[in-house]
């Protein structure tokens, strides 16, 4: 019987594929209930084991078929280039896969810049890798909740930005634009920089340290966490305010709405209303 199998290649494959997808259910159900690793740790090595095991059954297929892998190469000799062609994208998926694994570009878990993609890993094998599309400007998370499948061919023609260090905190800027009534709009540039503090005042200690450790491991200098306020005009002749600080990326919308409320409370409800007014009256 044992004799029977070990001649019966598509029983012995089918025996081989079955053994090893068991394995991998054993495994991935394994490390899902582990509770001391985080939850990120048990991704990575899920991860891992699917590769691992697609990549043993494929040399188990290989190793099973490989006379009649090389009969059937030999009677297609005259098709060879036309295969050759037809596999390119697949060959250079897998070549990818390998020069971004050496280069440790990024992991599953990470948020990462593909051409113009941004998203978070969340899959990675031979062929493709899967990105949950996150919006760099996004409020909150920033999930969009598209799911991007990128051929791992691409890794030789774009560029891939690690964005990890985004997760947490951002250099996040915006402007205010207000019609130019009368009045100097660098009497706000002080209000607006103590308000900004006073609304960062719970984080800024932590944001401090964080900007330090980017700044080390990256070697770029940021604008670092005190807030910087500038004034410009646009093509209308209004006045322009642009904000930058550094924050945590869930605050970031919410600061925003706060800074902009004081700016025109600052200019509407305040001290600087009532000079406006007292102005046009003369």
């Amino acid at each position: 019987m044992l004799e029977q199998i070990l001649d019966n290649k598509l029983i012995l494959s089918a025996l081989m594929i079955a053994g090893i997808l068991l394995l991998r259910l054993l495994l991935t159900l394994l490390f899902a209930r582990i509770s001391r690793w985080p939850k990120q740790d048990r991704r990575r090595r899920i991860n891992t084991v699917h590769n691992i095991c697609n990549l043993l059954i494929v040399i188990g297929l290989v190793g099973i078929w490989v006379s009649e892998l090389r009969e059937f190469a030999l009677s297609i000799a005259a098709f060879s280039v036309a295969i050759v062609l037809a596999l390119r994208e697949l060959v250079q998926s897998l070549v990818g896969k390998l020069y971004q694994a050496s280069m440790r570009s990024f992991q599953v878990g990470d948020w990462v810049m593909v051409g113009e993609q941004f998203g978070e890993v969340i899959d990675s094998d031979w062929l493709s890798t899967t990105l949950l599309e996150i919006d760099p400007h996004g409020l909150g998370s920033g999930y969009t909740g598209i799911t991007l499948y990128i051929p791992n061919n691409v890794f030789f023609t774009k560029p891939v930005k690690n964005l990890n260090f985004m997760r947490r905190y951002i250099e996040h800027s915006f402007s205010i634009t207000r019609e130019n009534k009368g009045g100097n709009p660098f009497a706000a540039k002080a209000f607006l920089e103590e308000r900004i503090r006073e609304h960062s005042e719970a984080f800024h200690d932590v944001a401090v340290r964080y900007c330090q450790m980017i700044e080390h491991r990256t070697g770029v200098e940021l604008v670092g966490t005190d807030p910087k306020v500038s004034f410009t005009t646009n093509e209308l002749g209004h006045d322009v305010v642009t904000i930058t600080m550094f924050c945590p990326r869930e605050e970031a919308h919410e600061i925003e709405q706060r800074v902009t409320e004081d700016f025109y409370n600052f200019w509407y409800s305040g001290p600087q209303s009532v000079a406006s007014d007292e102005t046009g009256t003369h």
